[in-house]
């Protein structure tokens, strides 16, 4: 098992990795290639690319998750417009103490109220940019939340009604209930088609600041 997990870890590093081109790269923006899923979770591929899947279960408050994105989450996102894996995201709350997971849950349940697919990946990034210290009580705010939906073009009166609604915060539990019986043990969790991987290595040259998770 570790020597074909191994190889997978191999192969995907290989795929994220710079190549010469041998084609000129199709120019789809990134936003176009989202599809928000009735579960919560979002998928990001060209449309007929539906392996290898690379999952990422990550929480909005998690500060290695913030620098995984900034890492090997950007190198992801092209090797999806390269068309070369298809990208699931799975945004949970990770946390179980105050006020880690307060914050988490109301930056979950922010997530959930993007309904425009084009609009969710600039909110998304929009979280990991504005995360509050890990122990700020009252982080993400629900002002603040609403801010962020006018910066990047959510229309903010649906979306405030989304965000103080109960079925809102019941399928944010639930996500994080599901990625609990998925065993997802810390955030982030990385897999390649269902096999969980050491994400700290560097994809393509891009090397994270942090090596673990939470």
């Amino acid at each position: 098992m570790l020597v074909a997990l191994a190889v997978i870890v191999v192969s995907l590093v290989a795929n994220l990795s710079p190549q010469e081109p041998t084609a000129p790269a199709r120019a789809d923006a990134i936003e176009q290639l989202v599809t928000l899923r009735p579960d919560g979770s979002v998928m990001v591929a060209r449309p007929g690319v539906v392996r290898p899947v690379l999952e990422v279960y990550e929480d909005f408050q998690c500060p290695v998750c913030q620098e995984f994105e900034r890492g090997n989450g950007k190198v992801a996102r092209q090797a999806v417009l390269r068309g070369e894996i298809a990208l699931l995201i799975h945004p949970m709350t990770i946390f179980s103490e105050s006020p880690m997971h307060e914050n988490s849950h109301r930056a979950l349940s922010a997530s959930l109220c993007v309904t425009d697919p084009e609009k969710w990946l600039a909110y998304h990034d929009a979280l990991y940019a504005g995360q509050p210290e890990e122990t700020q009580d009252g982080g993400f705010a629900i002002a603040d939340l609403v801010a962020l939906a006018e910066k990047t073009g959510v229309p903010s009166a649906d979306f405030a009604d989304c965000l103080s609604s109960e079925d809102t915060s019941d399928k944010a539990d639930e996500m994080s209930r599901a990625a609990l019986r998925d065993a997802v043990q810390g955030t982030p969790t990385v897999r390649i088609d269902g096999q969980d991987i050491d994400w700290s290595a560097p994809w393509g040259g891009t090397e994270p600041d942090q090596a673990t998770t939470v």
